[in-house]
């Protein structure tokens, strides 16, 4: 299944989506929903964050090899909050602050959370899983790690428009087996496969849940790979996931 946030006649619904047309239902998928009978072309609507404002969102640090650089890996899931005001929809801008200085994309398999998991096993994890999308997990490195770095990671991951997410939440994807690819003005500057994280999606929710009761909703980043592309306004990003499709935002 696919679903997709959308507004239409200045009205925002979520919808099943199905060709080039999004059949409205009457509240978000994570939630008990029936179809309204409205039918929209795609092409006629503009499509929006496919969730507004997640409860949470947690985020996988160090979780690919290839983005450890020689460091030691995590012995344990390692993962950090990323505010709710930082999420943006599809087409949106990510907007650099005026005194950012270095600011990277990081191309990420993002999972969204469709029950409440508390203490949950890793056998039953992805039970929880509503489906996945695509998101950018914006950095800005100077405040993350530089010589003058915050004592805390808020403004590096959580500065407005920092979390890119969409275009579409897909069921039934199997989230050891997809390809990710982040891109800059069309250029290829990451690929990875999920195969590839240290810790995958189901370890990391049942970690989280022993600590962290994750609600429908809440969305799980699960790691970047690589070096990612740094980012200047008039650039383009793009995370493309097949089986969801093409989440890109412009830089301002």
């Amino acid at each position: 299944m696919k679903y997709g946030r959308f507004e239409a006649n200045g009205q925002s619904a979520y919808g099943i989506v199905e060709g080039d047309s999004i059949r409205e239902i009457s509240s978000a998928p994570f939630e008990e929903y029936s179809e309204t009978g409205a039918v929209h072309r795609l092409d006629a609507v503009r499509l929006l964050a496919p969730v507004s404002r997640p409860g949470k969102i947690l985020a996988m640090a160090l979780n690919y090899g290839s983005h450890l650089h020689g460091a030691r890996p995590p012995s344990r899931p390692e993962p950090f909050y990323k505010t709710s005001s930082s999420v943006a929809g599809p087409g949106d801008a990510v907007v650099l602050p005026p005194d950012s200085r270095r600011v990277d994309m990081e191309a990420e398999l993002v999972a969204v959370i469709g029950k409440s998991a508390k203490n949950v096993s890793e056998v039953d994890a992805l039970d929880y899983v509503l489906g996945y999308t695509c998101g950018n997990d914006v950095s800005e490195r100077e405040w993350q790690s530089g010589a003058d770095s915050d004592v805390q990671w808020w403004r590096a991951k959580s500065s407005d428009t920092f979390s890119p997410i969409g275009p579409y939440i897909v069921t039934g994807l199997d989230p050891t087996d997809i390809r990710i690819y982040g891109r800059v003005n069309g250029v290829e500057g990451q690929t990875c496969h999920t195969s590839e994280m240290i810790f995958g999606v189901a370890e990391a929710i049942s970690f989280i849940s022993r600590y962290s009761t994750l609600e429908p909703g809440d969305l799980l980043f699960t790691g970047t790979s690589g070096a990612p592309p740094s980012l200047k306004p008039g650039d383009v990003t793009e995370v493309e996931i097949a089986g969801i499709g093409v989440l890109s935002n412009p830089v301002e």
